[in-house]
């Protein structure tokens, strides 16, 4: 019973390794051949120095860790998400709490890419003053997936407009006062 345990501690602590270094390096490379020779040297890594040798495919498709389960809980431990579904059921219950709250409807399909970038907004937003710019080409998900991380959290979503004539200046006033609105009401 006790070397059963510690295998699956020492599995749930190689994920959560890898995650950690996806989260710090994976996330910033900007391109699909960076991407695999990064998965490639975290396998090489744990082959090498922690004498662990997992299926590729199965721990990259299971690298799922937050805390959004039980957001309802005193205390929000960051954590293994090892049932699909389940997440699957928290953050549907939410989009159709959002939607009831909301005048403007979300109708959102939650893929396993939806479920990361998701995974990883919500990392971000729980970080001490968290927040995340999604910048790039509209009508690809990053808002609305923000928003819903956001309504999860109790957070304020904030988004900027572009218009005719925004500039740097008109940058600037728009950030002063999303900053004067933080710094006042905390």
């Amino acid at each position: 019973m006790t070397k059963s345990v510690s295998i699956q501690n020492d599995e749930l602590f190689m994920k959560l390794w890898v995650n950690e270094t996806f989260r710090v390096f994976y996330d910033r490379l900007i391109n699909e051949e960076d991407r695999k020779w990064y998965k490639d040297f975290v396998i090489d890594l744990l082959s090498k120095n922690f004498k662990m040798s997992p299926d590729k495919d199965e721990l990259y498709d299971n690298l799922r860790f937050g805390d959004l389960l039980k957001l309802d809980s005193p205390v929000q431990y960051y954590e293994y998400i090892g049932d699909k579904a389940k997440l699957l059921k928290t953050l549907h219950g939410a989009l159709d709490e959002y939607n009831m709250s909301n005048s403007s409807k979300m109708n959102l399909v939650l893929f396993d890419d939806a479920l990361e970038h998701i995974l990883r907004i919500a990392r971000c937003l729980k970080q001490p003053r968290g927040h995340i710019m999604l910048i790039g080409v509209g009508g690809s998900g990053k808002q609305s997936l923000l928003k819903l991380c956001t309504y999860m959290r109790g957070m304020e979503y904030k988004s900027i407009e572009i218009t005719k004539g925004f500039d740097v200046k008109a940058f600037q006033e728009v950030m002063k006062g999303y900053m004067k609105e933080a710094g006042v009401g905390g």
